[in-house]
């Protein structure tokens, strides 16, 4: 059952968070709570404090290297291309090639991306990296505005994948790689359709993305990025039991979980950027932004255009108050991709967190003429809308925005505040 919660409660749960944001801006005449739509945390309230400081990934894990330094030098790959193709049973040069290819898309050269697998799985046939690197992008790009608007590419490139990862686990050998690879696909076609809100079919491509994960590691017992998903696992499943009446008591494993993403992020072959982003929700969890921003700066560091973690960053920051730190990471975003519209919301809600009410405005009303709005994303502009009119006591005009909002999707928080303003007019605090 790991992978089905590494898959849910993992990283369903972060990518649920990037896409939210906090509470109401202060200041504003709607100070009410929002529902878990808008919370900037994955659980249904504040956690207990973890019991112990997490150990260091040297403390606890080291990868075995039987190279002495001087061999080590003489190498020409890196390396963690050797271990990571002694752990997977395949030559250097393809995993070195897989983790420069990984780097061009962490670095959000797309382009160069695709062109550079496409030459891989030219010189390693069978592998399926192509298709899966282009399951890998359109998914980024589309991430990147937490929308849907490749729906048709992604699936198109997902059932390539799918074919290409099928015709090789026909042939024998290269197991672990395979199933790895369809681990990955499958895992993300339950995330996208649990995304779209269809939760059983989720449900049953996580537990097919399960399997596959067990055969690597049964095929792959040491490699060490698996470790990721354990992480994960330990993590956020606690979070949710322990953030409900409901399910069976799990214990608390999140410093075991946050330790196995540590070594991840320190040692993992693949995906060691996926680790520190993981970091980074789990001290957002924690309510440790210090920690938070501290490993969505490592990220910024080594790959300052991507978009994805520059978000998680201006949503660290916000609820550091740093807001002048928030608009720069934003404005870089900008600067990268002209064409990104999630970033107008984020510069709106830091604004407004400001009290630059006028610019505020106007970013929202940027944001609601993009043209793959899902309808909470609309609601919730309307809803921001609603309290920076409310604050410049236009009533009538917030008073629209929040009936917009909840002719949408019935938007709750627009909603209280809608019957708040009715009922300071009904007192005769306020007129419209």
């Amino acid at each position: 059952m790991s992978f089905v919660f590494c898959l849910f409660s993992g990283l369903f749960a972060p990518s649920s968070a990037w896409a939210a944001d906090p509470a109401p801006a202060s200041g504003s005449d709607e100070e009410a709570e929002t529902p878990r739509q808008d919370d900037s945390t994955f659980s249904n309230g504040p956690l207990r404090p973890i019991d112990r400081e997490p150990r260091s990934p040297e403390q606890l894990y080291q990868i075995p290297d039987d190279l002495t330094m001087q061999q080590y030098s003489e190498l020409p790959l890196p390396w963690k291309a050797y271990k990571g193709a002694e752990m997977l049973h395949l030559e250097p040069e393809f995993v070195h090639g897989v983790q420069q290819g990984l780097d061009l898309v962490f670095q959000r050269k797309y382009n160069e991306a695709r062109d550079h697998f496409s030459a891989l799985d030219g010189q390693y046939t069978n592998s399926g990296i192509r298709s899966v690197a282009d399951v890998i992008v359109w998914q980024a790009l589309m991430l990147e505005n937490f929308d849907f608007r490749y729906d048709k590419q992604y699936w198109t490139s997902s059932k390539q994948a799918r074919r290409d990862l099928d015709a090789a686990l026909a042939i024998p050998g290269n197991d672990a790689w395979e199933q790895l690879m369809m681990a990955a696909v499958v895992g993300i076609e339950s995330i996208h359709t649990m995304r779209q809100g269809n939760y059983l079919p989720a449900l049953q491509l996580a537990f097919q993305a399960m399997d596959a994960i067990e055969k690597c590691r049964a095929a792959a017992p040491e490699f060490v990025d698996l470790k990721l998903a354990d992480g994960l696992y330990n993590y956020w499943r606690t979070v949710v039991t322990m953030s409900s009446k409901i399910l069976p008591d799990f214990g608390d494993h999140r410093v075991e979980g946050i330790e196995q993403i540590q070594i991840v992020e320190a040692q993992g072959v693949l995906v060691s950027p996926l680790a520190t982003l993981s970091l980074a929700f789990s001290w957002l969890e924690e309510n440790d932004m210090k920690r938070a921003a501290a490993a969505v700066g490592r990220n910024r560091r080594d790959y300052p255009d991507n978009i994805i973690n520059n978000l998680v960053s201006a949503m660290t920051y916000n609820a550091m108050h740093r807001y002048p730190d928030a608009l720069e990471v934003l404005d870089h975003i900008v600067e990268t991709d002209p064409n990104n519209d999630r970033v107008h919301y984020w510069r709106g809600l830091t604004l407004q967190k400001q009290g630059k009410l006028d610019l505020a405005i106007a970013e929202y009303d940027k944001y609601l003429t993009a043209t793959h709005l899902e309808d909470y994303q609309k609601s919730y502009s309307f809803y921001r809308l609603g309290q920076i009119y409310s604050r410049k006591h236009e009533y009538a005009t917030a008073m629209e925005k929040y009936k917009e909002a909840i002719r949408v999707d019935g938007n709750k928080p627009a909603k209280a505040a809608k019957e708040r303003l009715e009922q300071r007019k009904k007192e005769g605090k306020i007129d419209f």
